[in-house]
């Protein structure tokens, strides 16, 4: 077998995976093999390699494409990843924030139909950004993209829209201290943990302590950007993306 088989999904990995994707359906010509394709597309989030430079042994690259395609149209990884939180135990914080990545030259050509893809250009060139929530367990909650050049604040209602907020706590820096953001936060019966600027005029109350808590969002980013293709954006089309960046948060789960 290959040495390019590195990092594939265990046993248990597989059970936990298997009952969320789409039932083979008998065309009359070989299907391909779910879990080979999952090990493929693993392999191309975890090297940053093209599709077409897939090894020969997962199988024709075009055809691994277009499951992925296909996966990404019916939420399969999301489906994953919402199953791993409703597994595990409550959580009580909500952790926002946003990380850059750096868009590849690869990444540009979208046909201009599909609008900008949320590639901005800032002062660090061409980039995208991953707006995150997560909770006190690592994990992904609500995920949004955007041009590098939207500013946090912008993002952070249709964010927070994403869960229930009700007796949670959220946690953010000081992007978000915007009163629009406190009164969404409060809205929805939920206490917003966020510093205020240094020139703002109306004061609020901040827990220090539990606002040390926030770090938790910040190691679940350098743990998805160990994975090449989060690191820097590859892809054309941010709903590819926005899928690998998803699978990301599961497979730091599983």
């Amino acid at each position: 077998m290959s040495k390019l088989f590195y990092h594939t999904v265990t046993d248990t990995q597989w059970k936990i995976i298997e009952p969320h994707l789409p039932k083979t359906k008998n065309t009359g010509r070989p299907s391909l093999n779910p879990r080979t394709v999952f090990n493929a597309i693993l392999w191309v989030l975890d090297s940053g390699a093209k599709w077409r430079y897939i090894p020969k042994e997962f199988g024709n690259w075009n055809s691994i494409y277009h499951k992925f395609r296909q996966w990404c149209d019916e939420k399969v990884f999301e489906k994953i990843l919402q199953s791993l939180v409703d597994s595990c135990r409550k959580y009580y914080l909500v952790e926002m924030d946003s990380t850059f990545c750096k868009v590849h030259q690869h990444a540009a050509g979208a046909r201009k139909i599909f609008g900008n893809q949320d590639i901005g250009t800032s002062r660090g060139g061409k980039t995208t950004k991953i707006h995150a929530l997560v909770n006190e367990h690592f994990q992904l909650i609500g995920v949004e993209l955007s041009g590098g050049n939207i500013h946090d604040s912008e993002v952070a209602i249709k964010l927070l829209s994403k869960i229930y907020l009700e007796d949670k706590k959220v946690l953010a820096d000081k992007a978000f201290c915007s009163e629009q953001i406190r009164d969404y936060i409060a809205q929805q019966n939920a206490l917003a943990c966020i510093p205020d600027k240094s020139n703002a005029v109306n004061l609020h109350d901040f827990d220090k302590e539990l606002y040390k808590a926030r770090n938790i969002i910040e190691r679940f980013f350098q743990r998805i950007k160990n994975f090449r293709h989060i690191a820097t954006r590859y892809d054309k089309l941010s709903d590819c993306f926005l899928n690998f960046v998803v699978f990301a948060a599961v497979m730091i789960q599983i």
